[in-house]
Protein backbone atom coordinates (compact mmCIF):
# COMPACT_ATOMS: atom_id res chain seq x y z
CA UNK A 1 0.00 0.00 0.00
CA UNK A 2 1.30 3.47 -1.02
CA UNK A 3 2.92 5.14 2.15
CA UNK A 4 0.73 8.45 1.62
CA UNK A 5 -2.67 6.33 1.16
CA UNK A 6 -1.90 4.62 4.64
CA UNK A 7 -1.19 7.76 6.46
CA UNK A 8 -4.39 9.48 4.90
CA UNK A 9 -6.52 6.10 6.21
CA UNK A 10 -4.92 6.65 9.49
CA UNK A 11 -5.65 10.23 10.26
CA UNK A 12 -8.85 10.15 8.97
CA UNK A 13 -10.51 7.05 9.55
CA UNK A 14 -10.71 8.03 13.58
CA UNK A 15 -11.64 11.41 12.71
CA UNK A 16 -14.42 10.54 10.85
CA UNK A 17 -15.61 7.70 13.41
CA UNK A 18 -15.29 10.34 16.33
CA UNK A 19 -17.90 13.08 14.29
CA UNK A 20 -19.92 10.52 13.28
CA UNK A 21 -20.48 8.81 16.89
CA UNK A 22 -20.61 12.86 18.33
CA UNK A 23 -22.39 14.71 16.11
CA UNK A 24 -24.62 11.84 13.06
CA UNK A 25 -28.24 11.84 15.37
CA UNK A 26 -28.22 15.74 17.00
CA UNK A 27 -26.32 17.98 14.73
CA UNK A 28 -26.17 16.59 11.02
CA UNK A 29 -25.02 19.84 9.26
CA UNK A 30 -22.37 20.27 11.93
CA UNK A 31 -20.78 16.44 10.77
CA UNK A 32 -21.39 17.54 6.96
CA UNK A 33 -19.19 20.81 7.96
CA UNK A 34 -16.68 18.89 10.11
CA UNK A 35 -16.43 15.98 7.37
CA UNK A 36 -15.65 19.03 4.99
CA UNK A 37 -12.80 20.50 7.24
CA UNK A 38 -11.58 16.54 7.56
CA UNK A 39 -10.93 16.79 4.08
CA UNK A 40 -9.33 20.15 3.92
CA UNK A 41 -7.48 19.25 6.91
CA UNK A 42 -6.10 16.23 5.10
CA UNK A 43 -5.40 17.85 1.79
CA UNK A 44 -3.16 20.19 3.25
CA UNK A 45 -1.41 17.41 5.58
CA UNK A 46 -0.84 15.25 2.09
CA UNK A 47 0.42 18.47 -0.27
CA UNK A 48 2.88 19.00 2.49
CA UNK A 49 4.05 15.28 2.82
CA UNK A 50 2.87 14.75 6.36
CA UNK A 51 0.98 11.79 5.75
CA UNK A 52 3.77 10.37 3.79
CA UNK A 53 5.72 10.54 6.73
CA UNK A 54 2.90 9.15 9.27
CA UNK A 55 2.63 6.17 6.76
CA UNK A 56 6.50 5.44 6.68
CA UNK A 57 6.22 5.41 10.38
CA UNK A 58 3.25 2.58 10.29
CA UNK A 59 4.66 0.23 7.98
CA UNK A 60 4.33 1.87 4.41
CA UNK A 61 6.92 0.84 1.89
CA UNK A 62 8.22 4.06 -0.29
CA UNK A 63 7.88 4.33 -3.54
CA UNK A 64 10.31 2.76 -6.07
CA UNK A 65 11.53 5.34 -8.85
CA UNK A 66 13.97 4.64 -11.27
CA UNK A 67 17.24 5.04 -11.32
CA UNK A 68 18.75 8.14 -13.04
CA UNK A 69 19.92 7.70 -16.91
CA UNK A 70 23.59 7.94 -17.30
Amino acid sequence: MNATLLGSLILAVPAVIIAWAALWRRHRPVFWGTLALIAVGLGYLVATGAARDIGLQFGGTPALTAAPAR
